[in-house]
C-alpha cells in the first residue's frame, strides 16, 4: 500500500494514513510534542504541506495527488476504485472539522 508524504513548513516528514473516516498523520522524521495527531491539526499547527509524489503501483511512475485529483474530476470513467476513495479520503479529511455542525446534527 502507498502512503502519501508531506513535508511542514519546518521540514518534518510525515505519513497520511486513512484510518476509518479520518486522516491522521504519523511523523516519520524532525521533532514535534506528538507523533500521531489529525492531519487537520497539523496543518493547523505547521501548515502548510508540501506534498511528496506518490509512487503509482498501476503505472509504476510517481503521480501526485493533485493528479488523481484532476484525473477523478476530469474523467471520473477511467479513475480507479482506490483512485477516488484516495480522493474521498483526502477531501474529508480537509472538509471535516472537529467543531463543524453537521446536516444531522441541525
Amino acid at each position: 500500500m502507498n502512503h502519501q508524504i508531506a513535508v511542514d513548513r519546518e521540514g518534518r516528514t510525515w505519513v497520511i494514513l486513512g484510518i476509518g473516516n479520518t486522516l491522521k498523520v504519523h511523523r516519520l522524521s524532525g521533532t514535534a510534542p506528538v507523533a500521531v495527531m489529525d492531519l487537520a491539526e497539523l496543518v493547523d499547527m505547521y501548515g502548510p504541506l508540501i506534498l511528496a509524489p506518490t509512487h503509482s503501483a498501476v503505472a509504476d511512475e510517481f503521480a501526485s495527488i493533485i493528479d488523481t485529483v484532476d484525473l477523478v474530476a476530469s474523467d471520473p470513467e477511467t479513475a480507479s476504485v482506490e483512485q477516488i476513495r484516495i480522493v474521498a479520503s483526502v477531501l474529508r479529511g480537509i472538509l471535516s472539522c472537529p467543531t463543524s455542525e453537521t446536516a444531522s446534527d441541525r
